[in-house]
Order: structure tokens, then sequence, then C-alpha cells
């Protein structure tokens, strides 16, 4: 049994520390924000998978069919946030001055939807899953537990971000490093909604034929 756990903690914990759009979002959060917005992010990524990780489970036991569905209507919605997401670093690149926006409902609101819109997320929850659980005898007590360790992972690996470039931004001038880092945010924001685009297709005309 702890051989079970400590293999899915180790899995997990690589997943979440892949570069993805839950770290970018957090070191984006980290460079302009305050530190209350930026745990309220990091709070909201982690929230965020746990709804994934519930939605992922109900799919394995109750409609594993709709998979392909699913994923697809997560990719349209993801591809046109991570748009968004480009356009909003790209505006803050051109900004004469920082702004330090403090609402941390807004930044939790924000993180949850970059869990719920990103389909390797679910991807992750469908198909690993399935590798710790007997999907005919599964109760929800071991998912939840998955669960909760998936987010604890975000918490501390996300939290790690944010200590280290806290740390480079102090070293270095603030101003250059998040005009530079927005404008490589911005980029990464569009090439993951081309990408998800890319991937809606693909799975629209494998749906159809």
């Amino acid at each position: 049994m702890n051989t079970y756990f400590i293999s899915f903690f180790i899995l997990s914990l690589i997943t979440v520390s892949s570069p993805g759009p839950a770290v970018l979002f957090t070191i984006n959060n980290t460079l302009n924000c305050r530190l209350t917005k930026t745990l309220g992010g990091i709070l909201g990524v982690a929230t965020g998978i746990l709804l994934v990780a519930v939605f992922a489970t109900l799919l394995i036991i109750f409609a594993a069919n709709t998979l392909d569905f699913a994923v697809l209507l997560i990719s349209i919605a993801g591809s046109l946030y991570f748009f968004y997401l480009a356009f909003n670093s790209l505006q803050k690149s051109v900004q004469k001055e920082i702004k330090k926006d403090n609402q941390l409902i807004n930044s939790f609101q924000h993180g949850i939807l970059i869990s719920l819109l990103n389909p390797k997320a679910l991807a992750f929850f469908v198909f690993i899953f399935p590798l710790y659980l007997n999907a005919k005898t599964i109760s929800f007590q071991k998912p939840a537990l998955l669960s909760l360790i998936f987010s604890f992972n975000v918490i501390i690996v996300h939290s790690i971000y944010t200590i280290i470039f806290t740390r480079i931004a102090k070293s270095i001038d603030l101003k250059k490093l998040t005009y530079i880092f927005n404008k490589i945010s911005a980029a990464l924001f569009f090439t993951f909604g081309v990408l998800l685009i890319k991937q809606t297709i693909e799975n629209t005309s494998n749906l159809f034929t």
C-alpha cells in the first residue's frame, strides 16, 4: 500500500513540476502581483485539480464512452481561454508601470479555470487513475485521497516556484524581468491555444470518422 501511494505521489509530482499553463500562471502572478494574489491563484489551481479529478472519476465509473466528447469541449474552451491569457500578458508587457492587483477572489477563479480548461489535467486523471483503481469495485475514498495528494503537490511545487522567482526578482531589475517574462508568457499561452485548436480539429475528425 505504501509503494502504491508513493508511486502516485512521485508521478503526480513530476507532472505538476513540468512547465505548463498552471506553472506559467503562478510565475506570472509572482512577478506582477502581490503575494496574496499569487497564493490565491495557487489555491485556485489546486481546487480546480480537485474538480477535474471528480469529473474524471465520474467519467471512469459511469460514462467512459463520453471521454472523447468531453476532451473536445475542454479543448475548445481551453484554446479560447489561453488566447485570452496571451492577450492579457501582452498588455502587461507594454505597460510602463506594473500594477499590483490585489483581487484575491479573481486570482482564485483564474486558477480554477486554468485547471478546468487544461485537457492535460483531465487526461492525467482519466488515463492514470485506472492504473490505481478498479472501475468495477471503485469507491470514492481512494480517488479522493489520490486527488488530495495531487492537489497537495500543486500547492508545494507552485509555492517553490513562487519562492524561486521572488528571489530572482530581488537580484535583478524586476521591471525588465517582468517585461521580458510577460512577452514570453504571451507567446507560450498563444502556443498553447494553437496546439489545443490543432488537437480539437484532430479529435473532431476522429469523432466523425
